[in-house]
């Protein structure tokens, strides 16, 4: 049985690292900031053609797996996003649905060492074809303004010293079909 998540809203950044060495060293780090290993999570989004938006059907080995209908701007630094999700039972058939009706525009493989601090989700990412990357999703309250997601985000970016030139636009997907 599918279940929906209400829509949410969070501040994210995506910054590119400088390679494998530079991946190595920040895990270190965040490892130290949250008290964490992390946790691996390999995942395999089919990106679908949209008019508004983005819409993804995400592939999940440790929990359901999730159709992930979101909106944000193009732009580097903090920027708001929306979302709505909802878990599935039966991504395949949700794959082939969406497939024959309004097409696929690309996947993305990567894998992902997820680490929680406060309200942030930080995302290591070696993403397959691109890189490594690094994300933050600050998960806002209902209550918190996208300037105060805009804050933490910028004061984390400062303690994992990535700069704004490290930033980048856009999905992993935007990236993968430019090249």
């Amino acid at each position: 049985m599918e279940s929906a998540v209400p829509a949410m809203r969070n501040v994210e950044i995506k910054a590119k690292l400088g390679g494998f060495e530079a991946f190595k060293q920040l895990v270190a780090t965040v490892e130290e900031l949250t008290g964490s290993e992390g946790e691996l999570i390999v995942q395999r989004d089919v990106f679908f053609n949209t008019s508004n938006g983005r819409l993804k059907l995400r592939y999940l080995t440790h929990k359901k797996s999730e159709l992930i209908s979101y909106d944000r701007t193009d732009v580097p630094g903090p920027k708001l996003s929306s979302y709505e999700l909802l878990e599935l039972d039966d991504p395949s058939c949700m794959e082939r649905v969406l497939a024959s009706t309004v097409g696929v525009r690309g996947r993305v493989s990567k894998r992902r060492l997820l680490f929680l601090h406060d309200q942030t989700r930080i995302h290591l990412d070696d993403v397959d074809d691109l890189g490594f990357f690094l994300e933050l999703e600050v998960v806002l309250r209902s209550d918190q303004t996208p300037e105060e997601g805009k804050r933490i985000a910028e004061v984390i970016m400062e303690r994992l010293q990535i700069s704004s030139a490290d930033l980048v636009t856009g999905a992993y997907m935007d990236h993968l079909l430019k090249k």
